[in-house]
């Protein structure tokens, strides 16, 4: 890899883990809603897109939708999930995306179990 390439990717993961730190606050904490979700997803052995993640979570409790995308790098970075490659990025359900694309993820090593339910 790169010099470049590897500074790159320390910025973003530096700022996923800072977006992460931010996003518990006194009255909620988005970040375990989140990776709870992210993780039955992950352990359900099926493959699942970030929009996956936003429907389970569901519109009932507010959460910064931001943090999912983080979660998302964090546990890819520590292998926690794996691209499905074997499935193209499919357009993003979230009309504030304006045409990005999901990929595909399904669990990897070593899945954390959800804790909160």
């Amino acid at each position: 890899m790169s010099d470049q390439l590897a500074l790159a990717y320390g910025d973003r993961h530096a700022g996923q883990n800072a977006n992460l730190a931010a996003a518990t606050t006194g009255h909620r904490d988005d970040r375990t809603r989140i990776e709870d979700a992210v993780a039955e997803l992950a352990g359900k052995g099926k493959a699942f897109t970030a929009d996956t993640v936003h429907a389970l979570l569901g519109a009932d409790q507010p959460y910064d939708r931001n943090i999912v995308s983080s979660v998302l790098g964090i546990w890819s970075q520590r292998g926690w999930i794996v691209e499905d490659r074997d499935q193209p990025a499919v357009p993003s359900g979230n009309r504030a995306r304006k045409g990005s694309r999901n990929r595909w993820w399904t669990g990897g090593n070593n899945v954390p179990e959800a804790r909160n339910g």
